[in-house]
């Protein structure tokens, strides 16, 4: 029974804790708060030391916290937000628990502006779930929006398109990025792999238009895509 009173105890202090360092109201810029100021980051060894086993209890009470804030001011250049430190708790101590990536990854690359965190987020990402096109889709987005690295988000749109359930977008964007980087040959040569891979008849037409269009050079080598196919637009 103590054992018990001291978790339900723990429990308790841990939700107080995290609740109490919320960003502060400060009269002069209304509600704008420093990143890295006014709360209380915590590792996830330290979070194991401190709910006795009971990790996932913890993760879950920093993804409440994730879920409750939304920053109105982003990162700044070379900085790392607190909420990348909680989304890097909790796939630490829950490496399983798939929306950290995917949602808590977008998240910091779009609202935070978190650079670098949300590329650490993402990666980790592909490397627990590696079937999953999606992670791969928003790194790349990440890679090719706001790090302006275009060769980066070429690999991770390549990668993404060979997933199974994976858009015909992702396909585009890929052949698009190989032909602007000088690769048309493997360009080609990837659009005939999905070609033969693919049995949906539209899917299938999509493709074989492309190739057409590649094989004359014809297509978007600046990867917005054909009028029409919505490639290049936001994912």
């Amino acid at each position: 029974m103590r054992i018990l009173i001291s978790i339900l105890l723990l429990g308790l202090v841990s939700v107080a804790l995290l609740q109490e360092y919320r960003p502060q109201q400060r009269l002069a810029d209304k509600i704008v708060f420093d990143f890295n100021e006014n709360f209380s980051t915590f590792s996830a060894p330290t979070l194991r030391a401190m709910t006795f086993g009971y990790s996932r209890a913890a993760s879950a009470l920093l993804w409440l916290r994730f879920l409750q804030q939304t920053p109105p001011r982003k990162v700044e250049k070379n900085q790392v937000s607190w909420i990348y430190r909680d989304l890097d708790a909790i796939t630490e101590l829950d490496p399983d628990f798939y929306p950290a990536y995917e949602f808590g990854g977008i998240f910091l690359s779009v609202i935070t502006e978190d650079k670098r965190g949300a590329e650490q987020i993402l990666l980790k990402g592909t490397r627990v779930f590696p079937e999953r096109w999606r992670i791969r889709a928003y790194l790349a987005y990440h890679y090719q929006w706001e790090l302006l690295e275009p060769q980066k988000a070429a690999e991770q749109y390549l990668a993404g398109a060979k997933l199974p359930g994976a858009p015909y977008l992702l396909a585009v964007l890929a052949s698009s990025y190989m032909h602007k980087s000088g690769a048309r040959e493997q360009s080609i040569q990837f659009l005939e792999d999905m070609l033969r891979e693919t049995k949906d008849p539209f899917m299938r037409a999509r493709f074989e238009e492309k190739l057409k269009k590649l094989r004359k050079g014809g297509i978007d080598a600046d990867g917005k895509g054909d009028p029409g196919t919505g490639a290049g637009k936001s994912l």
